[in-house]
């Protein structure tokens, strides 16, 4: 591993390590625009009240929970708090009472009660917990990747491909451009031309996402005539076990000179072809067999234990184990056994 800096910002707890986002929330278009700040709050939120969220109510949550991972004050979580209850969204829905496609209008926040020095309580409208019901297409969050990018339109987009890169056979998705802004937010009347639009949303979110992630996306624009009408997204997972160790090891480091590294400097690119020089075949198969249901089992058991630990970054230390190892015969029984034994020595 590279030495590297890493952040002041407090470790997620394993709780909200990782999010599940039902597919209507993900491809929302805000009538009312939002921050990033209220989209990573609202997310955490979204989390916290997961398990229980067609059980309950109402939902608590530590202020600190909130002010200490986004940066935040109180009269800013208040201000958050008002923004999402007040926005209106527009969703589209698979399948409505009639069994048809359909757009429903509709706010993100119930009612909420910030307690002077004390917690928040707050609920979600009828109508999302019917959407929580019966959706059945997840987007799965990992919130430090959600901390490390730096616009919302970073944000939406790395929502929008969390919810597709597990689909079968689909590797790209079009969109008529007025969608695909709404998509990530752009406000009305704000990057009114293809080209700002471009150059000052979709480009940096696309490039950041990128080095942040385990995908590569890389966005294709389309024209009718002379006119920029659609743009293609694609999306695929990195092969290179160098490339996602690589990612992991940004998301723990300092902000600080990351537009650098993004940039590609000569630092960055030589770590990753280090990595990737480093890597035999065999062991990028493996990294392939390792999937989202064998991940889950690990955090599973991470999770059990206590530990608090990042899966991923578990998952980052089986891979650099079994390059000096050698491939096992048993990959799964390995990576379990590997998690067990990682956590069985937890101080």
């Amino acid at each position: 591993m590279t030495n590297t800096k890493l952040s002041t910002r407090p470790k997620v707890p394993e709780n909200l390590a990782s999010i599940v986002k039902p597919e209507e929330l993900v491809d929302i278009v805000e009538m009312s625009p939002l921050t990033l700040t209220d989209r990573r709050i609202y997310n955490l939120l979204l989390a916290n009240a997961w398990n229980t969220i067609l059980e309950r109510s109402t939902h608590v949550i530590d202020r600190q929970e909130l002010t200490k991972y986004v940066d935040s004050n109180n009269q800013d979580i208040a201000d958050t708090l008002q923004r999402l209850m007040g926005a209106i969204v527009v969703v589209k829905i698979r399948n409505n009472k009639n069994g048809k496609p359909a757009t429903r209008q509709m706010s993100l926040l119930g009612d909420n009660e910030i307690e002077e020095r004390g917690p928040i309580t707050y609920n979600f409208p009828p109508a999302l917990i019917n959407i929580v019901k019966t959706t059945k297409i997840f987007a799965r969050l990992h919130t430090e990747v959600m901390f490390a990018l730096s616009s919302k339109y970073s944000l939406s987009l790395y929502e929008c491909i969390q919810k597709r890169k597990n689909l079968s056979y689909v590797t790209h998705e079009i969109f008529p451009i007025e969608e695909f802004r709404g998509l990530l937010g752009v406000p009305e009347g704000k990057l009114s031309t293809f080209g700002n639009l471009n150059k000052y949303a979709i480009k940096p979110a696309v490039k950041e996402v990128s080095f942040l992630s385990d995908c590569t996306v890389t966005a294709e624009p389309i024209k009718t005539g002379r006119a920029v009408t659609h743009i293609k997204i694609s999306w695929e997972r990195k092969e290179d076990v160098g490339a996602q160790i690589a990612a992991v090891e940004e998301l723990e480091r300092s902000s600080v000179g990351r537009k650098e590294r993004m940039a590609g400097t000569a630092e960055s690119i030589a770590n990753v072809v280090s990595l990737s020089q480093k890597t035999n075949s065999s062991v990028k198969k493996l990294a392939h067999r390792l999937t989202s249901e064998l991940i889950e089992q690990g955090r599973s058991i991470a999770l059990d234990a206590g530990t608090g630990w990042d899966i991923y970054a578990i998952q980052t230390e089986f891979l650099s184990y079994v390059e000096k190892k050698g491939p096992p015969d048993n990959y799964k029984g390995a990576w379990l056994g590997f998690v067990k034994k990682k956590v069985q020595n937890a101080p």
